[in-house]
Formats: C-alpha cells, sequence, structure tokens
C-alpha cells in the first residue's frame, strides 16, 4: 500500500524519536568518554585508577563546594565533581559523593554550629567578598571536603592559599592538585599500617619546631619519630633469632644538618641500616656559615663543618665539597643603607648565598614544583660506585659559582656582584638521587671477632636502596617564631608574605620516592594549564561576542530550515 507523504512524514518522525529513545536509554547504563585536552585534564592516571579500583569498602566524601560561589570557586567545585565522577567509573559504589552548601541554613546560629563543626574536623575556612546587586558582602565558605572510610574521618583542603581571596592562578593549583590530594586522601585513610620514618638526632639536627610543618606533611602518609642512635646497635634495627642479618625498624630516616661530628659507631649503625635496605634522605651543610654573626660583625669566615659523614658518603657514590655556592638566581635581603636625613633606610638586595634553583630535571621528584630555595649551599660530585645509579635533581643556574674552603662571607657582596659573566660554573650539581646496591663504607676496617658477631650481622653488601643527597641543611627548616612558639610553612618568603619556594614539595616527593611511592609523586607532577582569557580583548570585543553568540545558531537553523525545505520540494516534483 502507498503511503500518503502525511503519513511518510509521521513515519519517519516516529522512527527518529523511537531512534532517540533508544540511544539514550542504551546510554544510561553506559558512559562513553573522550578526553580531547592536551593535558588530558580528565583521565585519571594509571595509579589512581589502581588504587580506587582497589578500594575495599565504600569511601563516603563530602564536599563543602556548593551554592553561592565565586566563579574561580565554581570551576574549583566543578572540577571536583567531574574528577569524583571519574573515580566512580572505576570504582562503581566504592565512591559514595555529596556536595553541600554549609551557608545554607537561614538561621545564623546553625550556620555557626556547622561552622564551628567543620573547623574541628578539621577543615579551614576563608572570608571573601562577593558582589551582588550593586553590594559587595562578606561570605564564610569551607573549600575542603571530608572523607570518611569504616568510621575513619580525615579533612581535606582543596583550595591551597593564604591568600584571602583566591585568584585565578591559585584556583588552577589547586585544580591541578585535585588527583593528588584525594588519591593521598583515599590511601591515607584505607591503609592499616604506616611506614615508619626517622628523624635522626644527637648531633645537633634541626630542632622539632624547625621541621614541623614537613613532620606535619609527612604524618599524612606515614608514622614518623624523632630517634637518637646513641651508639646503640640496635636503635634503628633489630636481630630476629635465626636470621642472618637484621631488620629494620623503620622504612627511612632524615638527617637534617648536623652541626657536630657522628661517633663512629653511629655513623655504622646508619652504614648497616642502609645495608639492610633503609633509605636515607641526607641534608647536610658542608661548611659552617652563620648569619646571625654576619648581620652583627658584617663578615665572617665559613670554615668546614666535619661530621664525620664524608667517608659514608663517598663509599655509596657521592661527595659534599668544602665550597660554598653563590648563584644570580637567589634569594632576596634587607639590610640598612647609608642614613637619608636621621632614618636609617630599609632595602632589598640580591644575597648571592641563598640559591634558588629552579628545577631542570624531568626527574618525578621535582617535575612541575617551584623553585627551591637553599642558604649557604655547596657543590657536589659523584663518585664511581659498583651497582649505583646517579641522578642530579637540582644544579646551580647558568650564572653561577663556588669558592673554595676557607669562604670569607661578606654583606658588601650585595653592593659589588659577583664576577658572573667571567667565572660561572653553570648547573653544579647540588642534590643527587643514588639507587642500586650499595657497598659497606666499614669494608676491611672492622676487626674480625665483631664482624663474626652474629648478634652484631655484619653486612658487607648492601640490599637494594635508595639515598637522596641535598648539599644544604637548611633545605627543610621552615621559619619559626621562638617567641610565640609557632613555625611558618616550608617556601613560607617573609618579605613576599607567602608562600612561593617549593622546599615542601620538594621534600615529600624526595620520601615518596625513596619508600617507593611513586605513584603519589606520578600524580602530583602531572600539570594542567591555565589558558586564560585576554581581559582587554574581552572589554573590546563583548558586543561582537554577544551579536554572533546569540545570531549564529539562529542563522544556523534558519540556513539547516530552508536546505530542508528545498530538498523536499525537489522531492515532491521528481515524483510528481
Amino acid at each position: 500500500m502507498k503511503r500518503s507523504p502525511r503519513s511518510a512524514d509521521l513515519f519517519e518522525l516516529m522512527m527518529g524519536l523511537a531512534i532517540v529513545g533508544l540511544v539514550l536509554f542504551i546510554g544510561s547504563f553506559t558512559r562513553l568518554r573522550s578526553d580531547l585536552t592536551n593535558e588530558k585534564r580528565y583521565t585519571l592516571t594509571p595509579a589512581t585508577r589502581g588504587m580506587v579500583q582497589e578500594l575495599p569498602d565504600v569511601v563516603y566524601v563530602k564536599v563543602y563546594l556548593s551554592g553561592e560561589l565565586p566563579a574561580d570557586l565554581q570551576r574549583l567545585s566543578q572540577a571536583t565533581r567531574d574528577l569524583l565522577d571519574e573515580m566512580r567509573v572505576i570504582a562503581g559504589e566504592n565512591i559514595q559523593y555529596t556536595f553541600i552548601d554549609p551557608n545554607e541554613s537561614a538561621d545564623e546560629k546553625t550556620r555557626k554550629e556547622t561552622y564551628d563543626q567543620l573547623q574541628r574536623d578539621g577543615l579551614t575556612y576563608s572570608s571573601i567578598r562577593m558582589r551582588g546587586k550593586g553590594a559587595f558582602s562578606e561570605r564564610i565558605v569551607f573549600p575542603g571536603a571530608l572523607i570518611t572510610f569504616r568510621g575513619k574521618t580525615i579533612p581535606v583542603q582543596l583550595l591551597k592559599t593564604q591568600l584571602r581571596t583566591p585568584d585565578a592562578d591559585i584556583v588552577n593549583r589547586s585544580i591541578n592538585n585535585l588527583e593528588y590530594e584525594f588519591a593521598s586522601a583515599f590511601r591515607q585513610v584505607t591503609t592499616k599500617e604506616k611506614a615508619r620514618i626517622a628523624f635522626i638526632t644527637g648531633h645537633g639536627e634541626l630542632g622539632e619546631l624547625e621541621v614541623m610543618d614537613v613532620t606535619n606533611a609527612l604524618k599524612e602518609t606515614y608514622e614518623v619519630e624523632r630517634v637518637t642512635i646513641g651508639e646503640r646497635i640496635d636503635a634503628l634495627s633489630h636481630k630476629v633469632q635465626g636470621m642472618s642479618y637484621r631488620l629494620n625498624d623503620y622504612a627511612a630516616v632524615i638527617i637534617a644538618k648536623p652541626d657536630s661530628t657522628f661517633p663512629s659507631r653511629d655513623r655504622y649503625v646508619i652504614d648497616q641500616f642502609i645495608m639492610n635496605g633503609g633509605r636515607v634522605l641526607w641534608l647536610l651543610d658542608a661548611m659552617n656559615a652563620n648569619l646571625d654573626s654576619l648581620r652583627k660583625n658584617q663578615f665572617s669566615i665559613a670554615v668546614p663543618n666535619e661530621t664525620g659523614l664524608d667517608d659514608l658518603l663517598f663509599a655509596y657514590g657521592v661527595r659534599i665539597n668544602k665550597d660554598l655556592v653563590l648563584d644570580r638566581s637567589c634569594a632576596p635581603i634587607e639590610l640598612y643603607t647609608q642614613p637619608y636625613g636621621n632614618q636609617r633606610k630599609l632595602e632589598r638586595f640580591p644575597w648571592y648565598w641563598e640559591p634558588v634553583l629552579i628545577p631542570q630535571s624531568t626527574h618525578p621528584i621535582v617535575s612541575n614544583i617551584d623553585p627551591v630555595h637553599m642558604r649557604f649551599a655547596s657543590t657536589m660530585d659523584t663518585i664511581a660506585a659498583d651497582s649505583v645509579a646517579k641522578t642530579i635533581l637540582l644544579t646551580s643556574s647558568p650564572a653561577s659559582l663556588a669558592q673554595r674552603n676557607p669562604v670569607r662571607i661578606s654583606l658588601n657582596v650585595v653592593e659589588m656582584a659577583p664576577p658572573f659573566d667571567r667565572q660561572s660554573t653553570p648547573y653544579m650539581p647540588m642534590a643527587v638521587l643514588l639507587e642500586g646496591k650499595f657497598t659497606s663504607a666499614f669494608v676491611d676496617r672492622l676487626p674480625q671477632n665483631f664482624t663474626s658477631d652474629p648478634a652484631v650481622a655484619y653486612r658487607e653488601h648492601g640490599k637494594p636502596s635508595a639515598q637522596i643527597v641535598v648539599s644544604d641543611g637548611d633545605v627543610i627548616g621552615n621559619r619559626i617564631d621562638v617567641n610565640k612558639g609557632m613555625y611558618f610553612t616550608l617556601g613560607f618568603d617573609r618579605y613576599s608574605n607567602a608562600k612561593i619556594y617549593g622546599n615542601r614539595e620538594f621534600i615529600i616527593n624526595a620520601m615518596n620516592h625513596l619508600l617507593n611511592d611513586k605513584s603519589l609523586i606520578s600524580i602530583r607532577s602531572r600539570a594542567i594549564t591555565l589558558r586564560q582569557l585576554d581581559p582587554e580583548r574581552i572589554e573590546s570585543d563583548r558586543t561582537w561576542w554577544q551579536v554572533v553568540n546569540v545570531a549564529v545558531p539562529v542563522l544556523v537553523a534558519m540556513i539547516i530550515g530552508l536546505f530542508y525545505q528545498f530538498l523536499r520540494r525537489r522531492k515532491a516534483t521528481r515524483t510528481s
């Protein structure tokens, strides 16, 4: 039977609607995604995919980024939702999340109780100014999340800023770190046993408050303690009956800026800790330079800092030279200049003794971190050592030079810049990663009756291990206020009153790598580029683009309609 044109059109319409409905029905069960961004910002790293795939139970996420928010925080909120959606695709029902507006209650007392509870849970608030209806208003926001697993809850601060109002760059950094923050939090909340890290003490190392910021950061993933060796063989390990060698009690140790000599027995304990597979982060000053005496006397003489650790490092494949680096890429210092009238003037100068190292290596430890700030640092040399691979992590800038021991440090260096143009030695190593099987520094140096003692369990050749050596002890030290008993974030610059250096990230990445947590580093090292619009063009071309956005869709629809009518008429003409 021949259908009429009207019936044929209705049939085609019904078939089209049926096909669309079938596609939508199938699509409700299958989520198809294609990440077309250059940096794959919407694609999870393999490390994150593996971690969320292995979640043993349901993880509940409460995100407090909802409601009336500034544009930048709305972007952060949407990025958080997109990330959690991607994780749910892999983890399924093991990830449950909800977005909550802490300001949703109209009652001020209820809102204050909510604020107090969130602060007790560990979230930090920000007070921001918002413009609406011609006036500004203050609004409290909690740009963070609470993650709960089997009754254990930990806070995650999603917005990383010390400023009152976040700008686009800060939000971009926060979005860049979202995957790392959630992956780290998931791992922390689901891990039963944490690896143990020990800060070695007893040799003039940095005090507990001086490394408090890094200590707190490491405690999110590891157990951190302070240990004094005190010439005890069992300070870092213990002997199990029936085993040939000792078992380490810690996965890694940190030696942060000692200023006195290690007894031979302490050095032996550290050496055997490494031979039994322990990891070490060495942060050492080769020269003893004191900025306080320099301010008082206008100059000082830096002499070698004798710690007794040189033989150990030489055996493992590295040497810290007895010199100090001057670098054109450096931090500033404020000094009083000649009086102006009755007032002394405080001016800022480049302080070449404090290098600011911009990472040149693509190694995940230093990839995508901010420049690392050092004070009175030295150069390093690598030494040939069997079965040990060496990777240079940080170097000086192209305009740098080293002064050999003894070094005269004078404030006059700010007035007469070093001859970088004539005497520079570019890219001098200042942080090195050592990986492989190390040989004991005590080979053929110990009496036979000592090495043959089963309780001692001396080991001449080590298990596979890793060490990182940095030629500056201050790289891990945060600024402190002794009178108030408080500390600042590692990487905080007192002149800009903000965190601008990457010391904190460098230390955390170093420990993650040493403890084989390379998955966390791979997540942290990814970068998302912020492609900001030109504000001048936005203002000048505003009307043009508004017209285009309104008119072009209408014109396209009209052209398609006319073309469709043309085809229908042409078909009808041929049929008739």
